[in-house]
């Protein structure tokens, strides 16, 4: 499965983590899918999201205003969600999903991570051989990965890494 993020994704998924650093990041990711590739079009944090050191979380009917207003624009698709992972401490954030985030897996949805760290040293913007792209802007280190869940039966789904391809991220040096 691939992922495709452009410019404008791009900088929203790294703002919003960036803004709320050191809590999580919640929002939601509009555009199309087909069998082969999701096609991001917008991510949007959301603004009423209550947010902690490990989680955020957004109330149901925030939820379904905002997925019945995304019915009226017929050529974009809810197609997930984004969440941020950070830094605690000492202890380096990554883009692994927790049992909960695997829970509310939604088959034919994506989710991504963006674990967001404090850089120790400047690094290009590249993409990684397991299919996440990474790189520092500022004084963060930014990591993102997209997972879609596979198998059919509750119990017998497990989320699946996507290849992430952004033209514009790969090679950008942001100090």
């Amino acid at each position: 499965m691939q992922v495709y993020l452009s410019e404008n994704v791009f900088l929203g998924l790294i703002l919003s983590a960036i803004e709320v650093y050191k809590s999580e990041c919640y929002g939601l990711l509009l555009g199309l899918r087909t069998n082969e590739k999701f096609i991001i079009e917008f991510a949007i944090p959301y603004q009423s999201a209550k947010r902690g050191l490990t989680w955020a979380e957004l109330r149901e009917d925030k939820w379904r205003i905002i997925t019945k207003i995304v019915k009226n624009f017929p050529k974009l698709d809810v197609i997930g969600d984004f969440h941020s992972h950070t830094m605690f401490g000492e202890s380096r954030a990554d883009v692994f999903l927790g049992k909960e985030d695997i829970e509310y897996m939604s088959e034919n949805e994506l989710q991504m991570v963006v674990a967001i760290n404090d850089k120790l040293k400047s690094q290009i913007w590249n993409n990684n051989r397991n299919g996440t792209i990474s790189g520092t802007i500022d004084r963060y280190h930014c990591k993102i990965a997209a997972y879609y869940l596979t198998g059919g039966k509750r119990r017998n789904r497990f989320p699946k890494l996507a290849e992430i391809h952004c033209p514009f991220a790969i090679g950008l040096e942001l100090y």
